[in-house]
């Protein structure tokens, strides 16, 4: 039997029993992990009242241990498959791990510390991501000294390159414009010193390890942010996180986490609000977070209003979806042409975020993949008793499934005359698959 929403109790009646509204569990599966059924949604919505629930997605202590395809390290196999091997990988992480929020923050960082493909070999990001991943919920000061010397990111911005005499200040600029303040928050001058203190921070002879270099680092003095003292690298960015930057960097990173999270262009009292819950807890990620899913601004109108799922987000749904496995949906085929190639962000301002993904193509792209997909879901069983169900059962089975807990009624009254008008026009037999493709490409479902 199909799952329906009046079978748990909403508002007033929910707080009342312990438990939280249907439609207030999915937003925070869609936002914190990535979508689930309507029955994971009805488990998570009786598990107990918000800040319950919330502590319940905060713990990633279940997350799987990384066991990565071989291949991917191993240089002497043919790139492209290395690469298709991470990808696959990746995908079916996210789709199956059972703490949604580690490799939701992988994602969020893999966007914020931005490295790619064009310019690092795939065994390099791939590690990256664990940094990402042990550090994404803990410690961001460390999470940033730890970016900052990461093989890939000295690779990227050129910092393996950068030794006195001969300084690169591409690093330098946009570890204070990209990563850690934003525009406007420093000077050319701050750039110029910022890249004398990070000389010499560069690579081993294999170019895999971290190694700093004493005799290619300025040991000068400078000034950076009016300061003078003789800096080096990691100490400069100790004095963005934590010292007389702190507020700017904690307002910079707040508001690029709630616009993940939550909704865009967050107002500047909410961020400071936030910030300053950040920086009370000694710069916790984990508390962060904590902070803006107890924020009452987290299940407001503005934060309920519908995100564009980006690509990566929507593909992981999708499988989640029709439980299914990358090897079978082959992910390299279809991202790279929906906009968002895994490892490959566009520029170092990597990519943007909710109408960012609307175009023709892009679409196009999501609706072949659609198109590809339904055979091999329908072989796999999906909606294989959609024949003895009226339309109204078969497309609240079909919202159950996709997790669509509060369909628009529009969408749930064209997909009904659809159905009907099929078999009317003895086209029966062609629901169970056509019904995959619509509902994957349903407004309800390209929104989070």
């Amino acid at each position: 039997m199909a799952f329906t929403i009046a079978q748990h109790p909403t508002g007033e009646a929910a707080a009342a029993a312990g438990t939280i509204p249907l439609a207030d569990a999915a937003h925070l599966l869609r936002r914190v992990g990535f979508g689930g059924s309507a029955m994971e949604v009805q488990a998570l919505a009786s598990s107990g009242d918000w800040p319950t629930v919330v502590e319940k997605m905060l713990d990633t202590s279940a997350a799987p241990p990384v066991n990565r395809p071989p291949m991917i390290d191993d240089r002497e196999q043919n790139g492209y498959q290395r690469w298709v091997q991470a990808t696959q990988w990746w995908i079916d992480r996210m789709t199956t791990t059972p703490a949604p929020l580690a490799e939701r923050m992988v994602l969020f960082f893999h966007n914020h510390f931005v490295s790619g493909t064009d310019k690092v070999d795939i065994a390099l990001l791939v590690k990256q991501h664990d940094v990402f991943r042990a550090g994404g919920l803990g410690d961001y000061h460390a999470l940033v000294q730890q970016v900052a010397v990461d093989p890939a990111m000295l690779l990227y911005l050129d910092n393996a390159a950068n030794v006195a005499g001969k300084e690169n200040e591409n690093f330098a600029r946009e570890v204070m414009e990209l990563f850690t303040m934003g525009n406007f928050t420093f000077a050319e001058t701050d750039v110029i010193s910022m890249a004398r203190a990070w000389t010499g921070h560069g690579l081993d002879k294999d170019r895999r390890r971290y190694e700093f270099h004493a005799d290619r680092h300025d040991t000068g003095a400078k000034t950076l942010f009016g300061l003078d003292r003789n800096w080096d690298g990691p100490a400069a960015l100790t004095e963005i996180v934590t010292g007389s930057k702190k507020q700017v960097a904690a307002e910079f990173l707040t508001a690029k986490l709630w616009s993940y999270l939550a909704y865009p262009r967050p107002p500047a009292a909410l961020v400071t609000e936030l910030a300053n819950t950040f920086i009370a807890a000694k710069y916790d990620l984990k508390a962060l977070v904590r902070a803006m899913l107890l924020h009452p601004q987290f299940r407001s109108p503005e934060a309920r209003a519908p995100m564009v799922r980006s690509p990566i987000e929507w593909f992981v749904a999708s499988q989640k979806a029709l439980q299914m496995k990358a090897a079978d949906t082959h992910p390299e085929w279809w991202l790279s042409g929906m906009g968002q190639q895994p490892f490959l962000p566009p520029n170092v301002a990597g990519w943007k975020q909710n109408g960012y993904w609307l175009s023709t193509s892009a679409y196009w792209s999501r609706g072949a993949y659609a198109g590809n997909v339904r055979w091999k879901a329908r072989d796999a069983g999906i909606f294989a008793d959609v024949e003895d169900l009226t339309p109204a059962e078969a497309v609240q089975a079909a919202f159950d499934r996709f997790g669509i807990v509060t369909p628009d009624p529009q969408t749930r009254q064209v997909l009904e005359a659809w159905v009907a008008g099929e078999r009317t026009a003895r086209r029966g037999w062609a629901v169970q698959a056509n019904l995959i493709t619509l509902l994957l490409l349903s407004p309800d479902f390209q929104v989070a």
